[in-house]
């Protein structure tokens, strides 16, 4: 069995559909939604999306978001997501390596919060970009 799902970002809708699964990473861990799942909202933290949807596995990087299902019907609600055919892995590793040389110098209380934030998140899309990768090989 199956429930409808709708990924909508800033940018707009991501994706529409049936799924199988959803594989969410909330501010107190990881949950996994199936069909017939009982009323929920959750708040989202920085992480891994893994839609197990009627079209394949998707899987996205996200910012901080909302989810939300009712009577199988889902809405994801996130301030920016990547798919993993968007992710370069270059690009990440790159973001990742001078994220690490700015914390290592130290910086002002008031960039701290940012740059642990684009730290994870590099963390993320890396995670995001291999396992798209790997996904597309087999």
């Amino acid at each position: 069995m199956n429930f409808h799902i709708a990924v909508i970002s800033l940018k707009g809708k991501i994706y529409e559909g049936e799924a199988k699964e959803a594989v969410l990473p909330t501010v107190d861990g990881e949950i996994t939604v199936l069909a017939n799942h009982a009323a929920l909202v959750a708040p989202l933290d920085v992480g891994e999306v893994v839609l197990n949807t009627t079209e394949g596995i998707k899987n996205l990087a996200i910012g901080k978001g909302v989810f939300a299902i009712n009577k199988n019907k889902a809405t994801l609600l996130i301030e920016d997501v990547t798919s993993s055919d968007e992710i370069s892995e270059s690009r990440a590793e790159e973001a990742k390596v001078k994220a690490e040389e700015l914390i290592k110098k130290g910086v002002p209380a008031a960039e701290k919060g940012a740059l642990t934030y684009a730290y994870r998140r590099s963390l993320i899309d890396l995670k995001v970009a291999r396992r798209g990768r790997k996904l597309r090989l087999s």
